[in-house]
């Protein structure tokens, strides 16, 4: 269908469109856990002498997360404090500060501490199936 009836195009798709949509987290929120997780792994591949100090970094925020974010909303509140909280735990160990970009440890945490939420949102309270 042509001339002025016709539908117009669709947007062209943004950077986080497709599998990065639920109703409890903003689409870009999503992408930039998702991108932080896929960017940081390969990275420590690379460094096998930092691996387990990076993914030991990765479990302590997440941890820290699950502590303070009972929910996908306080999730999404708490990702513009994920990186400092990622800073505060790294300061045990400053080289990893000075080798692997926090903000793709904080990324990568709130990416795990997401797909747990999210799992979990469908249940029952009692945790039965």
């Amino acid at each position: 269908m042509s001339g002025p009836d016709a539908p117009s195009p669709p947007p062209p798709p943004t950077p986080w469109a497709g599998p990065f949509r639920d109703p409890d987290v903003p689409a870009e929120l999503l992408w930039k856990w998702f991108q932080a997780e896929e960017r940081l792994y390969p990275v420590v591949m690379v460094m096998p002498e930092r691996y387990e100090t990076v993914v030991a970094l990765v479990g302590r925020v997440a941890e820290q997360l699950r502590a303070t974010c009972p929910d996908l909303p306080a999730l999404a509140a708490a990702d513009g404090e994920a990186r400092d909280l990622a800073q505060r735990l790294a300061s045990f160990d400053p080289e990893t500060a000075t080798v692997i970009d926090l903000s793709l440890i904080a990324g990568a945490a709130c990416s795990i501490v997401y797909r747990e939420l999210a799992a979990r949102r469908n249940q029952p309270p009692d945790g039965t199936p």
